[in-house]
């Protein structure tokens, strides 16, 4: 990966601090005019938009388009770079630790402090993982986030010590604590290293890993029970425009999920992809002999989604409501058309379903209440389509030159 202030320093002179930020309610897209997903530079020169590829100068790597909005001569070469700094930019102060590490890090994080430490909250109470479907087995999958700031903070430490115990050499080679690079984790005073945000949160948290193909935790989630019933979902990490608060902190990108069972997990059986690590997780335990990938939002990591799908046969179990969703429905649309699009480069073929119920929001509602799903061909849901819904979709299939079914 191309060093960071060499980018910043190809492009703009004086250097100064270009990265992006989420766009807001009050700074939506100039793009698309969408309020969240995109992202802006905070000079105003380029934009990542997730949905609008008419105008852009090239695709970025994760998902989505790079549009230049200010012109400047210099600007055109500094592009080549973004594709791998984009959605998983790290500050220079806190390179993303390698894998193993933060495998490790995290596992201690859910040893140390697990679900059951919280449990009318986390796992018996009305929206508890045992209301999900989880068994008591199932439990340690999943870790607790403590609330107050001195809880958090002396896991931090106790972690850090014991990371530096386990990977010795790693440590000595860092400059700070050796936990600095695991998102989630940052620099307190005197160098001390912290969790979480530096103040207390209302509630615990339940943590949720997000892993690789082979098991290895990649990132963590936060899921906060909001008011109304609503969950709040958000990744246990440091925003690049929050590091001036948690200084050496940095991102977890966003990373799809793997809910494997070893031995339970027949191959000849298709893979279900839906909506967040929780869901996935719950939809296997309630289907153990299947396999699910999970994103963490319909809008993010489609290139991901594709590479982890190549050759597998595939339904896609997005959330129930996604037809009265125009800009769901694009999205689902336009990860379709990319798979195919990829199989054909690679001289593959695809088997591509969507799933549909009627009835509870989730997959892995549908199945906790012994809803009939019902898988059907990508014609098929094309036809369930109307409105804005089927609109969006045509023309993200015709940017693709998607293989049309009947009009």
């Amino acid at each position: 990966m191309p060093n960071a202030k060499r980018i910043f320093s190809l492009a703009y002179e004086p250097r100064v601090n270009v990265g992006f930020q989420r766009v807001t309610a009050r700074r939506p897209c100039p793009v698309c005019g969408r309020k969240k997903w995109c992202q802006v530079t905070r000079d105003g020169r380029l934009a990542h938009c997730m949905w609008e590829a008419r105008g852009s100068v090239k695709r970025a790597k994760d998902d989505g388009y790079i549009h230049i909005l200010v012109h400047d001569n210099s600007l055109e070469s500094t592009l080549s770079y973004y594709p791998t700094t984009l959605n998983n930019h790290h500050s220079p102060g806190s390179e993303l630790a390698p894998l193993e590490i933060k495998d490790s890090v995290y596992s201690k994080l859910l040893e140390l402090s697990p679900a059951w430490k919280y449990e009318r909250e986390l796992v018996t109470g009305e929206r508890g993982l045992f209301a999900r479907g989880f068994g008591a087995e199932e439990i340690s999958r999943f870790g607790a986030f403590p609330p107050r700031v001195a809880e958090r903070d002396a896991l931090a430490l106790v972690i850090n010590e014991l990371l530096s115990d386990e990977h010795p050499v790693y440590a000595g080679q860092k400059h700070g604590a050796a936990i600095l690079g695991v998102p989630g984790f940052w620099e307190g005073p005197g160098g001390h290293p912290r969790l979480g945000r530096a103040s207390d949160y209302k509630r615990p948290a339940l943590l949720i890993p997000y892993r690789d193909r082979q098991g290895l935790i990649q990132a963590c989630q936060l899921r906060f029970s909001g008011a109304r019933g609503k969950s709040i979902y958000t990744w246990l990490s440091t925003s690049e425009d929050n590091l001036e608060k948690e200084p050496r902190g940095t991102s977890s990108g966003s990373p799809i999920h793997f809910a494997l069972r070893g031995g339970k997990c027949l191959p000849e059986l298709p893979v279900v992809v839906t909506e967040g690590a929780l869901k996935a997780e719950a939809f296997v335990t309630l289907r153990p002999a299947c396999r699910a990938i999970a994103t963490a939002g319909v809008a993010v990591a489609h290139r991901a989604l594709i590479e982890a799908m190549r050759g597998e046969e595939v339904a896609i179990a997005f959330d129930s409501d996604h037809r009265q969703n125009a800009q769901v429905c694009r999205q689902l649309g336009k990860l379709i058309a990319e798979r195919e699009q990829d199989a054909r480069l690679a001289g593959l073929e695809t088997n591509t379903r969507v799933v549909v119920w009627d009835g509870a929001k989730g997959v892995d509602e549908a199945v906790l209440q012994n809803l009939s799903l019902r898988v059907i061909s990508i014609s098929e849901w094309r036809e369930t389509l109307e409105g804005n819904s089927l609109e969006e979709v045509k023309e993200v299939w015709a940017g693709f030159s998607y293989p049309s079914v009947p009009e």
